[in-house]
């Protein structure tokens, strides 16, 4: 049982070293500094992209206080490691910080990390504009037995959703608070889409067959932390 444990381990540790990696941090406008807030995103994320960071900002919605995310993208472990050190030593990103501090345009509500669970996901855009976000954060049930159960889970709902025309991501959840937590990305084209494939879901048989599979072990059942509609204003690769 330890050899398997430990060959579990290494694999997640292989994973994280190898994997996408977003932050994302939650910003919530000062009241009457909405368009102040956009200007700032939009001269920060400037300035990462040149630092080679790609960077997504996101309008929360439904599910949400409807403030703004703003999502920083790296490759894996190594190039978040080189790039955040590129961006402490950056004279103008340093420059700019100290601008935002003097006057600031909202107060940061939340920040954490994510771990893509699909370690060939390399160099690509988190989302577009006009792209929308349906994400959910599982708690999966207690033990190793829920964690697997739940990363199978989300593979299996993944090739579902993913047959029925949106792009899915899943993530692990690296937090001190949110600890073993997981995230579902649903990525579509528009409203209009994400309408399409939901109603679709209605009736598909595959995905009806999944959600009376997980009914069936509720022991193993992962627990819905949250779920939130956003929408991406613009990026920057």
């Amino acid at each position: 049982m330890r050899k398997i444990l430990f060959s579990l381990s290494l694999f997640s540790l292989f994973q994280i070293a190898n994997a996408e990696i977003l932050e994302v941090y939650t910003w919530k406008p000062y009241t009457g500094k909405t368009d102040q807030l956009l200007l700032d995103m939009q001269e920060a994320a400037s300035i990462h992209s040149g630092l080679g960071i790609g960077v997504s900002i996101n309008a929360l919605g439904v599910g949400t206080a409807q403030d703004i995310d703003y999502v920083l993208r790296y490759d894996d472990l190594e190039s978040w490691g080189r790039l955040n050190d590129a961006a402490v030593n950056s004279s103008e990103w340093n420059a700019f910080i100290a601008k935002a501090r003097a006057n600031p345009s909202a107060e940061l509500v939340s920040s954490f990390s994510l771990f893509n669970q699909d370690p060939s996901n390399m160099a690509d855009n988190f989302t577009d504009p006009g792209q929308v976000i349906n994400a959910f954060r599982w708690k999966p049930a207690a033990g190793l037995e829920g964690t697997n159960a739940l990363r199978q889970g989300f593979l299996t709902a993944k090739a579902i959703h993913e047959n029925l025309g949106v792009r899915v991501e899943t993530y692990e959840i690296n937090s001190s608070v949110d600890v073993g937590q997981m995230q579902y990305l649903m990525i579509y084209d528009s409203y209009s889409h994400m309408a399409e494939v939901n109603a679709a879901m209605a009736t598909d048989p595959e995905w009806l067959a999944f959600q009376a599979s997980v009914a069936a072990a509720p022991e193993q059942a992962a627990t819905m932390v949250w779920a939130i509609v956003a929408s991406t204003i613009a990026n920057w690769d």
